[in-house]
């Protein structure tokens, strides 16, 4: 893949999934190894809960966005 995506649910526009360039692609299994909260990381953080996903070489691969 190339560039980014924005996939919004069609279920509920209020989540979003942000592929980045180094994502290899919708659907494929075990792609993400590791899912980090941003509210894990950030004291205090009081926005939509957001999610970073990582592949198995620890690259930032998609952001997974909870409004």
């Amino acid at each position: 893949m190339t560039g980014f995506q924005l996939d919004v649910s069609k279920d509920d526009p209020d989540i979003a999934y942000l592929r980045l360039p180094c994502h290899p692609g919708r659907g494929k299994p075990g792609i993400v190894a590791k899912q980090v909260s941003l509210s894990e990381k950030i004291e205090g953080y009081k926005g939509p809960d957001i999610y970073l996903d990582f592949d198995n070489l620890g690259q930032l691969i998609g952001i997974e966005i909870l409004g």
